[in-house]
């Protein structure tokens, strides 16, 4: 390229002329914040800090008795009336919360749009996680045969694709606007 072309081009802080190379970064940014973010829990799990499930645990069980769906719950067990749920961290969202998280900080964005993102999806995640576990209970009390298929197919693959829609619609609602604001001073 010559000097004029390159004149010609205003280069934005940050990103670099090589084709590709923000997307390579964000990539590894994400790969980065992902393993970081379970090396630390994991570190403070096997020391006994996090006691997996049982927050969740009691949330479901004392929704699933409002809706009366008769269960009790022991710790991190939930014992319905044709099944009992060991409530583990993959019950919580922890994994689907770190995943959220590691897509915010890794794109590229302003701090403030990056902690309104965090503010407000995090909270949605876990939301979102506990009415998956409702709605199992549910389809666990009414149709037991078909809760196998709905919990590790159905409700797997939609909170993946909603994980990845909330992480879409962050990018449209709060980094896109930052850049094109509605008001022009």
């Amino acid at each position: 390229m010559s000097v004029q072309a390159e004149q010609l081009i205003p280069k934005e802080a940050g990103v670099s002329n090589r084709p590709g190379s923000s997307l390579v970064k964000t990539c590894v940014l994400f790969a980065l914040f992902l393993v970081l973010l379970h090396a630390f829990t994991w570190l403070f799990a096997l020391k006994g800090y996090i006691k997996w499930g049982y927050g969740t645990a009691h949330v479901v069980s004392s929704i699933l008795n409002a809706m009366g769906i008769a269960n009790t719950v022991d710790y991190n067990l939930v014992h319905l009336r044709n099944d009992t749920w060991n409530v583990t961290s993959e019950c919580t969202a922890v994994n689907a919360v770190f995943l959220f998280i590691s897509f915010v900080l890794a794109y590229t964005s302003s701090i403030r749009s990056k902690a309104l993102g965090l503010i407000s999806g995090i909270p949605l995640v876990i939301v979102v996680n506990i009415v998956r576990l409702v709605a199992l209970g549910c389809v666990t009390e009414y149709w037991p045969q078909s809760a196998h298929i709905f919990h590790d197919y159905v409700w797997e693959v939609m909170f993946m694709f909603f994980i990845v829609a909330l992480w879409f619609v962050w990018i449209n609602m709060v980094v896109n606007r930052e850049k094109t604001p509605a008001v022009s001073c």
